[in-house]
């Protein structure tokens, strides 16, 4: 898509009619071809935008440069033994570059690592907010934001510099900086670079002259920007620079539409999908209560007929070795006597037992609430396959006394 870049030229400040600035803008085309540019104010530029221009409304493709001079860059040693500590530490160790308060200040950081030098970019929040409202007054919400002399390549050594007009920027591995032609002496005189690599416009014989003599002058004239705007825009993809619009200030994505469409079906799908996952937990949770409840019932069991058992830790194991083992008609007593487990109610408590090995039958003595209880224990016990007699049933003061006959289904009667 096509990128917008404005190259503000002056501070932002509120006016009744609007905003009071300059700026210079260029449209770039995918191809890297400027399809327009030019230098405006906020009323111009208000012009400039379409509404019905959809590539604009993506951050992504609006690059917004501001004034160097307001922006102090540097580069400092940070201590810290984690990527957190050293941003907690931060703006303590900037605080000392700066003669005003550092809440007052908004702080952008480059790449934090470990033992390594930080890049830093620190500007008044009331400058960045003014920029940042005009071009909100005109539905311009860029997603990058730097300082323009940190457009500037660099490289051990080497100092940049980019001229236009009276103004020249100017960029080391350590700082990047804006100042006026004629300071430009003085500065470079304060560089620890060997070499100054002019990167955009000419050198006077006068400015030349005054530089010193130790001082390598390069004049890489391979860019074709007719303007620094140009120049700047042709390199701040590759450009290790600091984006301002970090924090609070970080561009908000604009949402896929194709992702905005189909959202409210994912919605659904995790719906259900927790819907699901909240029943099968539910099912597991019913299932482990119904097998302790089982588990106890067998327990119960047991010690009804084994009253002197001190210790039950597996009611199968130790009845098959109260059997005798896996003896033909064991697997038959275990079979009804599990039936019996799984069917009886609370409340229910066996008497006795009896067990026929030639009849595969088991008769039991019992007491249960009433008739009803009873009736119901013998329908569990015919779901489960097992034949079941009611021999006697007898009412008592406390519930009802009963014998049943318990045999498998291809026992004889």
């Amino acid at each position: 898509m096509p990128k917008l870049f404005i190259r503000m030229l002056s501070p932002a400040v509120a006016t009744d009619e609007g905003y009071s600035v300059r700026c210079a803008w260029m449209i770039q085309e995918d191809d890297g071809r400027t399809r327009a540019r030019g230098e405006t104010d906020f009323r111009g530029l208000s012009e400039l935008i379409d509404p019905g221009t959809d590539w604009v409304a993506d951050p992504g493709n609006v690059v917004v440069t501001v004034p160097s001079e307001h922006v102090l860059s540097l580069s400092c040693e940070v201590p810290g033994r984690s990527v957190g500590q050293i941003r907690r530490a931060l703006p303590f160790v900037v605080e000392e570059f700066v003669t005003t308060d550092i809440e007052s200040m908004h702080l952008a950081s480059g790449e934090l690592k470990r033992g390594a030098p930080v890049r830093v970019d620190l500007v008044e929040r009331s400058l960045l907010q003014g920029w940042l409202d005009c071009l909100g007054a005109l539905d311009i919400r860029p997603g990058h934001m730097y300082s323009e002399a940190e457009l500037l390549p660099v490289a051990e050594g080497q100092a940049s510099l980019l001229l236009d007009g009276d103004r020249a920027l100017i960029r080391t591995p350590d700082q990047a900086a804006a100042l006026d032609r004629e300071n430009l002496s003085l500065a470079t005189g304060t560089l620890e670079a060997e070499r100054l690599v002019v990167l955009h416009g000419r050198l006077s014989e006068l400015e030349a002259g005054q530089l010193a003599p130790e001082l390598t002058v390069v004049a890489e004239q391979t860019s074709q920007a007719e303007t620094a705007l140009e120049y700047l825009a042709a390199h701040w993809r590759t450009a290790d620079a600091v984006n301002l619009l970090q924090g609070e200030l970080r561009p908000k994505q604009r949402v896929n539409p194709l992702w905005a469409r189909w959202r409210p079906v994912a919605a659904l799908v995790a719906a259900w999908a927790g819907v699901a996952l909240v029943t099968m937990a539910a099912e597991a949770i019913y299932a482990s209560h119904r097998a302790d409840e089982l588990e106890a019932r067998s327990v119960a069991l047991y010690r009804d007929i084994f009253p002197g058992e001190r210790r039950v830790t597996n009611v199968r194991r130790q009845l098959q070795a109260k059997l005798g083992g896996a003896e033909e008609g064991g697997s038959g007593f275990l079979v009804h006597l599990g039936a019996m487990a799984s069917a009886m109610e609370p409340g229910t408590r066996v008497q006795s037992l009896n067990y026929t090995l030639e009849r595969d039958e088991l008769a039991v003595d019992l007491y249960t609430g009433g008739f009803e209880t009873l009736d119901r224990l013998k329908e569990r016990l015919g779901n489960q396959g097992v034949r079941v007699e009611i021999t006697s049933a007898e009412q008592l003061d406390n519930g009802v006394r009963a014998r049943l006959r318990l045999a498998g289904p291809g026992a004889g009667a």
